[in-house]
Parts: structure tokens; sequence; C-alpha cells
């Protein structure tokens, strides 16, 4: 029975001197390369608090920001409706009528057609590149396509 004890005070003896000699030898550059360590891990977890609280102010003021937007236009909207429903007028003369509707845009809107005179003057891009007339421009369909 005392080989079990000796085998028990030998693997505790082992265990001790492993870890006295792992902490007496460590190399002073592993020890640097460790605080350095630490120093950096502190600095970024810094740096992610910033971003963190940068973006959730800056989303504040974007928020108060479209809030007070809101409350322009329905302001202007409501100004427009109130001072300048004249009867005598015609529908698209009438400024009552010039504020789109925040739920909707200028391109959804069904009311409001696409002017042609705009339209005519948008042309599609050109292909600048230098090539032979017998070639294909890099704005062709087929380009590259073999």
């Amino acid at each position: 029975m005392s080989w079990w004890i000796d085998i028990l005070f030998l693997g505790a003896g082992a265990a001790l001197g492993y870890l006295w000699a792992r902490r007496q030898n460590q190399d002073p550059r592993v020890q640097e390369l460790e605080a350095l360590l630490a120093s950096l891990q502190g600095k970024y977890d810094r740096y992610q608090e910033r971003v963190t609280e940068h973006f959730s102010a800056s989303a504040q003021l974007v928020n108060g920001l479209t809030q007070q937007y809101r409350q322009l236009h329905e302001h202007l909207q409501d100004g427009a409706d109130q001072l300048c429903s004249d009867t005598r007028r015609h529908h698209q003369d009438n400024p009552s009528r010039a504020f789109i509707p925040l739920g909707q845009t200028s391109l959804n809107s069904p009311d409001q057609a696409v002017d042609p005179h705009y339209l005519a003057q948008v042309e599609p891009p050109r292909d600048y590149a230098d090539k032979s007339p017998h070639e294909r421009g890099t704005l062709d369909d087929e380009f590259g396509l073999k």
C-alpha cells in the first residue's frame, strides 16, 4: 500500500517541478510577446467599442434627421394645402399638389408620367476603345465570348 503513496508523491513532485521549471525558464522574448499581445488585444477591444458607439450615435443622428425631414415635409405639405388650395387653378399648376406623399416616390407614382423630352436626350454609352473596324467592342453583347 505504501507504493501508492510513493507514486502519488512522485506524480505531485513531477507536476510541481514541471510548473516551476516552466515558470523559471521562460524566455524574456516570450514574455514580451505575451505583453504585446495583451496590449494589442486591449487596443482592439477599445477600438471595437468606439466603432460600436460611433455607429450607434450615427444611427441616432440619422434617425433624428429623418424624423425632422419628415416633419418639415409634412409642415410644407400642410401649408401648401391650406394656403394654395385655389380651386381656380388647374390641377398641375396648383402648388398644393407639388408635394409627393412620403410613402411614395416619384418613380413609382402612377400619376406622374416620364418626360419623353428627357428620355430623348438619354443615349446608351458608346464604345470608344481602339479597335479595327471588324472587331467587336467591349460594350458589344458578345464581347469575349467564343
